[in-house]
């Protein structure tokens, strides 16, 4: 219910729809779970959770490595902590329908590796950014501008994140993969000699969405 609340929060402060059909995916599964279709409603809370904390875990450690400011840091921190609860907790109650021991043990050690994880964040240095020479923003699975130009030789491309999720802008010719955390801002800087590149998120079910040309003269 709390990752219900804050993935809904999100898709209405940011106008995300991943993140609003995730909510739904766990509003779907909580409807299951009261419903009491145990198997189908355990085993989609468990896709979802480990999805939300695949993501949002490696958002928070950036976001914090990287000196985000505390709202890019506090969301993916708080999804962060409620996946790995109901994680951790839809594993243990399968355990203790079947006999096994309860979850509370299983919440204290997932609390903690998640501490130690927020702590070794801290402790990652981050790069001083240089000018960007183009800049481009992800909203609601989206690139704006989709046109970029710049000069050739060496071109500095920063990328900021408004949605909940990761993105990258990936040019494969340039061997450009530059990965964003949520709220988050990162550059790049390549070789780009004359052309027009086609540049896209490679996260799967963005790519064909999230596309747009850099013409470099």
């Amino acid at each position: 219910m709390a990752n219900l609340v804050l993935l809904l929060g999100v898709a209405a402060a940011l106008g995300d729809a991943e993140a609003a059909l995730i909510g739904v995916g766990f509003a779907i599964g909580l409807t299951l779970l009261n419903l009491r279709h145990g198997l189908p409603s355990r085993l989609l809370l468990l896709l979802l959770f480990i999805d939300v904390l695949a993501w949002m875990l490696l958002g928070a450690i950036t976001n914090i490595a990287n000196g985000g400011s505390l709202i890019a840091i506090a969301v993916p921190a708080a999804l962060t902590s409620t996946s790995t609860v109901g994680l951790v907790a839809t594993l243990a109650g399968w355990r203790q329908a079947r006999g096994g021991t309860g979850p509370l043990m299983a919440l204290g050690v997932a609390g903690s590796l998640f501490a130690v994880a927020l702590l070794a964040g801290l402790f990652t240095s981050s790069g001083a950014n240089a000018t960007a020479d183009v800049r481009v923003r992800s909203e609601n699975v989206l690139f704006s501008p989709t046109a970029l130009e710049a000069q050739s030789g060496q071109v500095t491309v920063e990328l900021s994140n408004g949605d909940l999720f990761w993105h990258t802008f990936t040019i494969d010719e340039l061997g450009v993969d530059l990965a964003v955390p949520v709220s988050g801002s990162r550059q790049a800087t390549f070789d780009a000699p004359p052309g027009t590149y086609r540049f896209y998120c490679r996260i799967p079910g963005h790519e064909t969405r999230m596309v747009g040309t850099l013409t470099v003269r």
